[in-house]
């Protein structure tokens, strides 16, 4: 049974397609001016293919699904050549986009080259960055702590960079994103300095810069510098729950107030 949320996102999507709204290449549905699509759509226990399918087409909203890819041995759904075939062929002609969210910075040594460009797109987000000694920091955990808050800053600033400049990655993922204990001082942290760092170098390696969704980042200072150095910008849910999947409501409030276009936003590389 449909709770009351998934209840009203039913009628929305029901009323868009009354509506017969336009679209643009690729099936992406379009109301009110605003392409509505979810890059950052993850499949797994809840959500099935089927079942991210079916909500796709009742919230209006076009998904790309991903999978968690990395090195063997990691618990990632997607670890070599064999099995990233696999879940490509798995969406073929489905309505959807195929993806993979790779974790850590050694996840492109798990798969070749020409596995990785049959996806329409790869990303990666920094929530994993590791300590002086290797070990990844659990950057999302309520109980992170770090004693100096700007020598953390200064670490994860270059380490958006590094992502952004040494992964085959198409979208940079939950950018900006800070541990709760940090998340108080989020304005003052990040300072203009690091988010231009940030931004320059995703305009350079034309790496799209994700509005996240679940977490409300980043903020619309950083949206409004990365608009100005004409950086592209991906919608992104980041949820992987029923409840969550292809809500792009902090997406389209960005979209609005940026005056953002079409040419702004992240499009799928064809594939091979």
């Amino acid at each position: 049974m449909l709770n009351r949320r998934e209840m009203l996102l039913a009628s929305a999507a029901g009323s868009l397609s009354s509506l017969a709204a336009p679209v643009i290449s690729d099936g992406i549905p379009i109301r009110g001016g605003i392409p509505r699509v979810d890059y950052h759509a993850h499949v797994g226990d809840e959500i099935t293919v089927d079942r991210a399918i079916e909500l796709s087409k009742q919230r209006g909203v076009k998904f790309g699904l991903l999978q968690h890819a990395g090195v063997k041995g990691r618990g990632y759904a997607v670890s070599d050549d064999e099995q990233l075939r696999t879940w490509i062929k798995s969406l073929e002609g489905k309505p959807v986009f195929v993806g993979i969210e790779g974790e850590g910075v050694d996840w492109p040594s798990a798969f070749s080259a020409a596995a990785i460009a049959k996806l329409d797109y790869a990303q990666s987000d920094p929530l994993g960055m590791p300590d002086r000694s290797g070990q990844v920091l659990r950057l999302w955990s309520p109980d992170f702590r770090y004693d100096d808050a700007q020598e953390f800053m200064d670490r994860y600033t270059g380490f958006h960079v590094q992502l952004i400049s040494t992964l085959p990655i198409d979208i940079l993922a939950v950018p900006t994103f800070l541990p709760a204990v940090f998340r108080p001082d989020y304005d003052r942290l990040w300072t203009p300095k690091r988010m231009r760092t940030v931004i320059d170098a995703a305009v350079k390696h034309r790496v799209a810069i994700e509005i996240d969704c679940r977490f409300r980042v980043p903020s619309f200072q950083f949206l409004e510098m990365a608009k100005e150095a004409r950086a592209k910008f991906a919608f992104g849910s980041n949820f992987q729950t029923v409840e969550g999947i292809g809500d792009i409501s902090y997406c389209i409030e960005a979209y609005r107030r940026l005056g953002l276009t079409m040419k702004d936003l992240f499009r799928p590389r064809p594939r091979w």
